[in-house]
């Protein structure tokens, strides 16, 4: 498999409270002055809210989520620690 196709197995809200990587929501992501901020839909459980810098945030669900949290990383977003 090549490295431009590997995509994240576990993601940021995956880990629970006590694992070594385990990061309190909402997960940001930083690309230069650009960011996106992810965070868990409590009201509507395995809905994701995505949202760029100051737009609009968009309600995603949990393949969605996933699948754009692939791409912002090879799109060369870090994730905040």
């Amino acid at each position: 498999m090549s490295k431009e196709n590997k995509s994240a197995k576990t993601f940021p809200w995956d880990y629970q409270f006590g694992d070594e990587d385990f990061q309190k929501a909402p997960w940001i992501l930083k690309k230069g002055k650009q960011y996106v901020t992810i965070e868990k839909n409590l009201d509507n459980k395995g809905f994701f809210y995505l949202q760029k810098n100051e737009e609009r945030r968009l309600s995603l669900n949990h393949l969605q989520i996933k699948s754009t949290y692939n791409q912002l990383m090879k799109f060369g977003y870090k994730l905040r620690k």
